[in-house]
């Protein structure tokens, strides 16, 4: 298997087990392409199917792969004409071409790389296809990791960009990060699609990958689509287990699940924030020696204003109790996004001498983001950084918990860019916070906007979906209150949260955290502006 072109062959079982599952093939498309075809597994299956089509076309970039694919189609008794293109499918216009000899319905078919631009990027791959803006993101969104895409991304993009007037039926193996992408791609350009379903795949079984992969068939062209994607447990299946679908803009696992909780489904008008970015974790981030000491990550001991040195939590710690958690620091530069920093040689002369000695480690930060910046400068930092108390949760590891956290010898903590939270005012609104995010009805929200094999399944995409005010309103009120009790004493620290106290907040915050509007599913992002909210300018999408 060649690494950089992402090549897991389908088995032949596999292969026809999913033939079998589309039916009878020549009945329903006299034509079939593989747009990487491999040795041949998938058209073999198709050639040998009990009604198989007049004429398969395959696109093969390895040689050896297709002079393997050509000879194994030549051993069929089919009478199915077959031509394997020893190409590169990118450097193709798949609408003219392919060899075809006549006309007729189209099905695409097949199993292309497994493999991001990123991945080939750090392996020097020239297997790329031509770089432009894959997904049509616009500003920030395509400087940041929302424009890294998966090389099989590219040929479903390919694809329905160059075959859309056909109205093909496409049915594809890929991983399900990239089935996601695609039919939020297709909900977000309005391309109309009539039929769309998923059948899951045990990767491990198959290609001994751990990874979540699928078999996504979609039939483009109007028709009478719901606009939902039944999900089918495996080949054989023969009932959905779930519907996936689009819910203002984000897509989601489990629709019938969120039309049950919609009181709690909607646009929050509060604005989640991600944490702090830098890029330069063995410079900017200390521990606390047992003598009191600050050391980088490289050894050395640190000696600066402590007046920009402050408490540090990463999403590993918000899975601990607060007394077990380690005593992380994290020298921040700036109070605002793009706030000047060279004014630190005057402010603060020890912090800017140990910045400058260490220069080259900042002047090796590969992302975008910080071209044109000030020296030494941070990203997903704002007046909410600076927040005495916050509501917070890690966006990468699982199972999410939702935290209080509170001031540390006095200086307000601060999250990397695993983590998100909602600035508080008061240690008993971050409590309310993370208890309604933590209650069962948030969390079955929470389970039915995401998927378990996303490597980062929170999102503030996915949080700013959650009516925490919709939530608050239908908790069950005493566990709640022993929730939010809970919090103050063991995230934070307090025993002075008494009921009617934490009655009262919470009656407080339910209209701020609640959109304007009676609409739920159907309604758009809220106008409203509270303390911080999402129409405000935000510092970065995730």
């Amino acid at each position: 298997m060649r690494r950089d072109l992402g090549d897991f062959q389908t088995p032949p079982e596999l292969a026809a087990a999913l033939v079998a599952r589309l039916g009878p093939i020549g009945a329903r498309w006299p034509r079939v392409l593989e747009p990487t075809c491999g040795r041949g597994a998938f058209l073999e299956a198709v050639c040998s199917a009990l009604a198989p089509p007049r004429e398969v076309v395959g696109v093969e970039i390895q040689s050896s792969h297709g002079t393997e694919a050509r000879a194994r189609l030549a051993l069929l008794p089919s009478p199915t004409r077959s031509t394997i293109l020893e190409a590169d499918v990118f450097g193709l216009d798949l609408r003219t071409d392919p060899p075809w000899t006549e006309g007729g319905p189209l099905l695409v078919l097949g199993n292309p790389p497994w493999i991001t631009n990123a991945e080939l990027g750090r392996l020097g791959s020239a297997n790329l296809p031509p770089k432009r803006n894959v997904k049509s993101l616009s500003g920030l969104a395509a400087r940041t990791g929302a424009a890294n895409f998966d090389l099989g991304e590219a040929v479903w993009l390919k694809l329905i960009d160059e075959l859309a007037d056909q109205d093909p039926t496409i049915a594809l193996l890929c991983k399900t990060s990239v089935a996601r992408a695609v039919l939020h791609h297709l909900h977000r350009t309005g391309r109309p699609v009539s039929d769309a379903e998923m059948i899951e795949i045990d990767a491990r079984r198959w290609f001994g990958a751990s990874v979540g992969a699928c078999f996504l068939k979609l039939t483009l062209g109007a028709g009478g689509s719901t606009g939902r994607v039944a999900v089918f447990s495996d080949p054989e299946a023969s009932r959905p287990r779930c519907a996936m679908g689009s819910v203002q803009g984000l897509f989601a696992s489990d629709l019938e699940t969120l039309e049950t909780l919609d009181f709690a489904v909607g646009r929050s008008p509060v604005c989640w924030r991600q944490g702090v970015k830098h890029d330069t974790a063995r410079v900017l981030e200390l521990t606390e020696r047992p003598d009191g000491t600050l050391c980088n990550g490289l050894g050395e001991e640190v000696v600066v204003e402590l007046s920009f040195v402050y408490p540090l939590l990463k999403g590993t710690d918000l899975a601990r109790r607060a007394i077990d958690r380690p005593r992380r620091r994290l020298i921040v530069t700036q109070e605002k996004l793009g706030g000047e920093t060279r004014d630190l040689a005057e402010r603060a002369p020890l912090l800017w001498s140990y910045l400058r000695d260490r220069a080259g480690g900042f002047d090796k930060r590969r992302s975008s983001i910080y071209q044109n910046a000030p020296p030494f400068a941070l990203f997903g930092i704002g007046p909410y950084t600076f927040a005495p108390y916050k509501a917070a949760v890690a966006g990468i590891h699982r199972p999410s918990r939702f935290r209080a956290v509170g001031p540390v010898d006095g200086r307000p903590t601060v999250f990397d860019d695993t983590c998100y939270l909602l600035p508080c005012r008061s240690a008993l609104e971050a409590a309310v916070l993370a208890a309604a995010a933590d209650d069962p009805i948030a969390r079955r929200v929470l389970r039915a906007l995401t998927f378990a094999d996303a490597k980062r399944p929170v999102t503030k995409a996915v949080l700013q979906m959650i009516d925490l005010g919709g939530v608050l309103a239908r908790a069950d009120a005493p566990a709640l209150i022993d929730r939010v009790a809970e919090i103050l004493r063991d995230d934070l620290g307090l025993d002075d949260g008494t009921d009617d106290a934490i009655k009262a907040e919470v009656e407080r915050l339910i209209p701020l955290l609640s959109p304007s509007d009676d609409r739920k599913l159907e309604r758009p992002a809220s106008d409203v502006v509270t303390a911080e909210s999402p129409s405000a300018s935000s510092d970065r999408p995730a």
